[in-house]
């Protein structure tokens, strides 16, 4: 009976697993999208790879003008948007059509030759499976949808297209709803734009009704990952949802799916798409008294970048979990897999890099130290699986970190031109011609090589990962001389081959998986005596700053910054990203009253709240001229509790030993991280591409290693670092200087452009 019983708890133990397994399969092939039906991309216009592309080098784009627009807005209704952009560069293919994943139909034939993606002959509305044509630029005409909730409903709103004249009548399904928008979609520079306004019940296609507009504009600024070649998905119900409290409030709203860093991280493609996507509001609607921008973490960090690269484009901002910009976060990003893989594969004492407060030390970001905090590295259960699959006992899980848990799979999105996250709608021969980077998003300003490659200014030649680990004794000189010996570093991008990631990189095997990248690193996965470093070109990352892509510290409107903490739950979005801001602004002599930093306990969020008192500050201001005496005492540094109560405020508050002073009171309540870079010992502002560096018989000399004697390593010390270590007390080598500024009457236009790329077919 006992074995009767132990045998079916055992089969129904197994069952409930499997199907445990299952479901978690299920979710892994929604999240790649391949059970989707949407069409993939077949072909590409001849010339969509640009060799020899020189690095950009032209002045920065805070000190020019921009190239007139000469398109008429606004877009009629019917008709289709410029697609071609004012000054961001040659249209950039493969590019994947979204329009049908937006529900706003199939795009605009635009070629027979077989480019971009089939477009089908419809009946009754539906798709068949005759091919009209193709779509290479997913253009569609601009239209008009009342979205609306109807008393007492949460949740997505419903909505009415206007499918005929525009002399026909509000949809009569939209009366008597408390809250009724008029939204416009469309295509602008080939991405999806959508245009929110509040409007009454007298509002009619043909005559918008502004009685409940407060004549402000937020421009809703989107956050997420990924490296271009898509059009990205408009979900305007979502959108609606979302910013519900702001259009109640009277506010309008732009959005475009070029400004949402889900698509892409094209900071000129973005500013160029901002300017046109606000001159199609104003033609339609009237100037806004102002415009403030809003959105988080990459929907943040645009709006940092906007406001030093395009003085006036906005007036105001809320950045929410922001970083100071995309292209300095790859710094410690890229380390995350490197370091992650020396830990767990390639340490003599696997076991002691498990405690969390040894692996942070060398991280610098999140370590989980506690059970109750504790969260499975991401793909860790499908580690485990292709473990036994080549029959080997799987290892012991490592404490979670930001690393494992918050940034993984994202070093092969940003830096490997095998991986794209929709790889399943690109055509193998498409895939086998493209290469999809954040560089190659981006490839007009950082150069691409012979080959059609983007060029990269990553480096870690001259990092000694673990310094202040070694300095404090969390680690012996050997354990650091090993962890520097054999981390290695990532191959150059011509290669590189495709991540093992299962099903989300098109592998198959799932026996191959591994969740680090480790064939791609310059070790391949292997112990070495010293696994070779990289750095990329410095003409590369000269070109970062040159073009706008690095944020400086410029700052001459009032942006505040919101965010939750959340480093304990091993969150990309840590908090020292504000301080690795705040330095920035002080190296560029901004005035910090302009940049109140609010940082909240969940699940108390003020991200509406900092709108209105950002409305107020901005209201007043435009009476005043003042902005620093116009700002209200609210918007001053502040760490808010669970409920919203302050824990304390004022300037002194998130003082530390980042700036040197006395800890303030929030730094207490929430501690600050840092990165890889950071605990090597580069400055909190986390600029630096390439590091000085010193002979190590100079370093051995300096008071660089502190008390520790690292005089009987020389030798080891010169093997690993054959070029010297980093110097933090100098410059980046990629440092451009103070970049020059231009008599306004003198000022050069703002272009990436290239005079050789494809003929006039491909564009």
């Amino acid at each position: 009976m006992k074995k009767r019983l132990l045998i079916s708890g055992l089969l129904a133990t197994t069952i409930v697993l499997t199907g445990i397994g299952y479901q978690r399969y299920l979710d892994l092939r929604k999240q790649a999208g391949l059970d989707s039906d949407y069409p993939a991309v077949m072909a590409t216009p001849p010339g969509s790879l640009i060799p020899d592309l020189p690095s950009y080098s032209g002045p920065h784009p805070r000190y020019t003008s921009r190239p007139q627009d000469t398109f008429q807005y606004p877009i009629p209704f019917g008709q289709t948007g410029p697609a071609q952009p004012l000054f961001a560069g040659p249209l950039q293919y493969p590019f994947l059509c979204q329009t049908e994943d937006s529900g706003l139909g199939q795009p605009l034939v635009d070629n027979q030759s077989g480019w971009g993606i089939p477009v089908f002959a419809e009946h009754n509305g539906q798709r068949t499976e005759r091919i009209i044509g193709y779509s290479k630029d997913c253009l569609l005409p601009s239209r008009l949808h009342y979205y609306y909730y109807p008393a007492g409903v949460s949740g997505l709103p419903h909505r009415q297209d206007v499918t005929s004249s525009l002399d026909s009548h509000r949809p009569a399904a939209t009366d008597q709803a408390p809250l009724l928008v008029r939204t416009e979609s469309g295509t602008i520079n080939r991405h999806l734009y959508s245009i929110m306004m509040p409007v009454s019940q007298t509002d009619t296609p043909a005559h918008a009704d502004l009685s409940r507009w407060n004549k402000r504009l937020i421009y809703f600024f989107h956050g997420g990952i990924n490296v271009g070649f898509q059009q990205g998905r408009l979900r305007m119900d979502r959108l609606v949802r979302d910013i519900r409290h702001l259009l109640e409030e009277g506010y309008a709203v732009a959005y475009s799916t070029a400004t949402h860093t889900n698509n892409t991280f094209n900071i000129t493609l973005q500013e160029d798409t901002a300017r046109r996507v606000k001159a199609q509001f104003a033609a339609r609607y009237g100037e806004p008294e102002f415009t403030i921008g809003f959105g988080g973490s990459g929907g943040g960090l645009q709006q940092y970048l906007l406001a030093q690269n395009a003085p006036g484009l906005l007036d105001g901002g809320i950045a929410l979990i922001a970083y100071p910009d995309m292209v300095t976060q790859v710094h410690y990003a890229l380390d995350c897999e490197l370091l992650e893989y020396y830990f767990d594969q390639l340490a003599t004492d696997p076991a002691f890099w498990r405690t969390p407060e040894v692996r942070e030390s060398v991280l610098g970001l999140s370590v989980t130290a506690t059970e109750e905090a504790y969260k499975p590295p991401r793909l860790w259960w499908l580690n485990d699986l292709a473990s036994l699959l080549r029959l080997e006992w799987p290892q012991p899980q490592p404490p979670s970190s930001e690393c494992n848990v918050g940034w993984r799979g994202s070093p092969p999105l940003i830096h490997n031109p095998a991986f794209h996250r929709q790889w399943q709608r690109f055509d193998p021969q498409v895939r086998h011609q493209s290469h999809w980077t954040y560089w190659q998003d981006n490839q007009m300003t950082y150069g691409t090589n012979d080959k059609g490659h983007a060029l990269s200014p990553w480096s870690n030649v001259g990092v000694q990962y673990g310094l202040q680990a070694l300095t404090q004794g969390t680690i012996s000189p050997k354990q650091f001389l090993e962890l520097n010996a054999r981390i290695g570093s990532w191959k150059p991008s011509d290669q590189m081959t495709a991540p093992r990631l299962w099903h989300l990189s098109g592998d198959s095997r799932l026996y191959r998986l591994s969740p680090y990248g480790e064939h791609n690193m310059t070790h391949s996965g292997s112990r070495m005596a010293v696994a070779a470093r990289r750095a990329g070109p410095l003409k590369a990352a000269r070109a970062a700053y040159q073009a706008g892509h690095v944020y400086l510290g410029k700052l001459d409107i009032p942006i505040m910054d919101v965010r939750m903490y959340l480093d304990h739950e091993q969150n990309i979005h840590h908090t020292w990203a504000a301080l690795s801001i705040r330095q920035r602004l002080l190296n560029a002599d901004s005035d910090l009253r302009l940049n109140p930093l609010w940082i909240t306990s969940k699940p108390y969020n003020p991200m509406f709240d900092a709108v209105t008192l950002m409305d107020a500050w901005l209201t007043t201001a435009k009476e005043s001229g003042d902005l620093i005496n116009s700002r209200p005492l609210a918007a001053s540094d502040t760490c808010f509790d669970q409920a919203g109560n302050v824990i304390a405020q004022g300037d002194q508050v998130w003082d530390g030993e980042w700036n040197q002073r006395p800890q303030g009171e929030c730094t207490r309540n929430m501690p600050f991280h840092q990165g890889s870079r950071q605990v090597a010992g580069d400055s909190i502002s986390g600029l630096t591409f390439q590091c000085a560096r010193m002979p190590v018989a100079e370093a051995l000399s300096s008071d660089l290693y502190a008390s520790v004697d690292m005089t009987p390593y020389r030798d080891t010390l010169a093997r690993i670092f054959p070029e010297g270590v980093c110097d933090y007390s100098k410059p980046d080598l990629a440092d451009p200087g103070e970049l020059p500024e231009y008599d306004l009457a003198e000022q050069p236009v703002f272009r990436q452009s290239v005079d050789h790329h494809a003929s006039s077919d491909s564009l």
